[in-house]
């Protein structure tokens, strides 16, 4: 981020604020395709995550890995990735 310009970055924050409609919990929540949800290990439990378990989306934690899960461990990510797809 410290390299992208600073009109580019307050357009990204002011969109990530507003949000959407549905909301991407909404759309997670009720879309009728397989879904799974990728999160860092290291974040701990998922708040809400038995309410995504009970809509039928498949809750992954992913090992040695920050905010960037796909470039901080791409091995585990892309074998998550591939299983969930597969599935």
């Amino acid at each position: 981020m410290r390299l992208a310009g600073r009109e580019a970055l307050h357009r990204s924050a002011v969109h990530l604020v507003r949000g959407t409609v549905p909301t991407i919990s909404e759309l997670l929540l009720h879309s009728p395709i397989s879904r799974t949800y990728l999160l860092p290990e290291a974040d701990g439990p998922l708040p809400g995550a038995q309410v995504l378990t009970e809509a039928g989306v498949s809750v992954v934690a992913i090992p040695d890995c920050g905010h960037n899960i796909m470039l901080d461990n791409p091995e585990v990510f892309a074998g998550a990735t591939a299983a969930a797809l597969a599935a």
